[in-house]
């Protein structure tokens, strides 16, 4: 089975390497003929010894599953349906009419043509229509009383359609729901999850919190989660090189509020809420190659307030925004990026004549050395940790891999020693400039691992 799993694999495995945006061009070739080019790109590692192994792992993943109370559900479910009929009640009242509460058009009659709210900060659809998308809504939610309740109503609208009804017809017999991990649907290598998708429930809200006291452990056994703290921000301070980033981490210091202090030159003691919620969005955001615009329109902030902050972030780490440039550079040269560990992604569009074509493949140039790596971590946190496992014989088994963490079922005997033995081996798995750590936990279901 498991040579029957690594032949179906491979072609898919090797043609998405070689080209992670489209990787069909290259599925019709013999394999062979995809070894050569493999090798040719110095992507035997990444084939071999990362992606054709985790593959493994994540068949087992996906045979295991992962346990959801079917009770639970079906309580949260009566419950989500009784707020949503009590939020249109309170919707169609504010309104004075009964609308589609569902239909983007019909909502953006009734919020811009009858109750007559301010489109200002306001951006159109393609098709030339006023946005009603949650940005849109977050945007204009003090301008009318409707607003607030639009937004709690989609929220439980689509965690209830999307994940509460859906998983009570999805799980086996056993209760358990068996989501599956691609391998192949990110260019960046990060890993996506598909029906059910586990990776998109909300973590801040009531109804999210709700949802994941759903899912739970055997009897006997407990869930214990392993998450990587700040690993982009982390990657992006050594492959940059950026000293006051590093010294930052190193002091263990909370990166946002350090940073907050250095772009605003103030003791880190003066730094409020405000300002670490501009850095921590910022930072996040320079991972991305984040513009004045996008970060105006993230943070609240003008334009112009926006364009000084991020002079001032690049005045202060200074060597971030050298590695960007040289980057780009590179990029434009060679007509690809690549991250620490070999893998690429191709960028056709970097010299491209027009400027938003090759600004979003400068954006791409930025991200992927920094997501890319960061992904590959996990993925080798996911083959460390599944062969101690088997080593030391212990009576546990992965779940879930939710973007920088991992969810693990483990007997309740043995938790205490697996979670501190776990967190050493996925700390040591990959070293960069910075201390990597991983923060754990345990509990009976998701919600209690925080």
């Amino acid at each position: 089975m498991k040579n029957q799993l690594i032949e179906e694999k491979k072609t898919e495995l090797a043609s998405w390497l070689l080209d992670p945006d489209n990787p069909k061009r290259f599925l019709d070739q013999p394999f062979a003929a995809l070894e050569k080019k493999i090798k040719e790109n110095k992507l035997e590692k990444i084939l071999y010894d990362l992606e054709l192994p985790l593959a493994e792992v994540l068949d087992e993943t996906h045979k295991t599953g992962i346990k959801v109370d079917l009770k639970f559900l079906e309580k949260l479910s009566a419950e989500m349906a009784k707020s949503i009929a009590s939020l249109e009640e309170k919707i169609y009242k504010l309104a004075s009419t009964q609308f589609n509460i569902n239909s983007p058009k019909q909502m953006g009659e009734i919020l811009f043509a009858k109750l007559k709210i301010s489109v200002e900060g306001v951006h159109k659809t393609k098709t030339g229509q006023i946005s009603t998308d949650a940005a849109t809504l977050e945007t204009i939610k003090d301008r009318h009383a409707i607003v607030p309740f639009l937004l709690d109503y989609r929220e439980v609208f689509k965690i209830r359609s999307t994940y509460v009804e859906p998983l009570r017809e999805l799980a086996d017999e056993n209760g358990r729901i068996h989501t599956t991990f691609l391998q192949t649907a990110a260019a960046t290598g990060r890993l996506s999850s598909q029906n059910p998708n586990l990776q998109n429930i909300p973590i801040l809200s009531d109804w999210g919190k709700k949802l994941r006291q759903a899912f739970i452990a055997e009897q006997g056994y407990l869930l214990a989660s392993f998450d990587y703290s700040q690993i982009e921000l982390r990657v992006l301070a050594s492959v940059a090189g950026d000293e006051k980033m590093i010294e930052a981490f190193k002091n263990n210091l909370d990166i946002h509020a350090a940073t907050a202090a250095s772009v605003y030159n103030i003791p880190l003691e003066k730094v409020t809420p405000e300002m670490r919620r501009f850095a921590k969005t910022l930072n996040f955001g320079v991972v991305y190659g984040m513009g004045p615009n996008a970060f105006a329109q993230a943070s609240g902030l003008s334009r112009a307030e926006a364009a000084k902050f991020i002079h001032e972030y690049f005045s202060d780490f200074s060597d971030i925004k050298r590695w960007q440039e040289k980057t780009i550079q590179q990029a434009r040269a060679m007509g690809y990026v690549e991250n620490l560990n070999g893998r690429r992604r191709l960028l056709e569009n970097i010299n491209y004549p027009s400027r938003r074509f090759a600004s979003e493949a400068e954006r791409m140039a930025i991200n992927m050395p920094i997501q890319g790596l960061a992904a590959d971590i996990i993925k080798l946190a996911m083959l460390a940790v599944s062969r101690r496992i088997k080593k030391e014989k212990w009576d546990a088994r992965l779940l879930l891999s939710i973007h920088d963490e991992l969810i693990f079922e483990v007997n309740e005997k043995i938790a205490e020693k697996f979670a501190l033995e776990i967190k050493k081996e996925m700390e040591i798995v990959y070293k960069l400039a910075v201390p990597v750590r991983v923060d754990c936990a345990v509990g009976k279901n998701w919600s209690e691992l925080k």
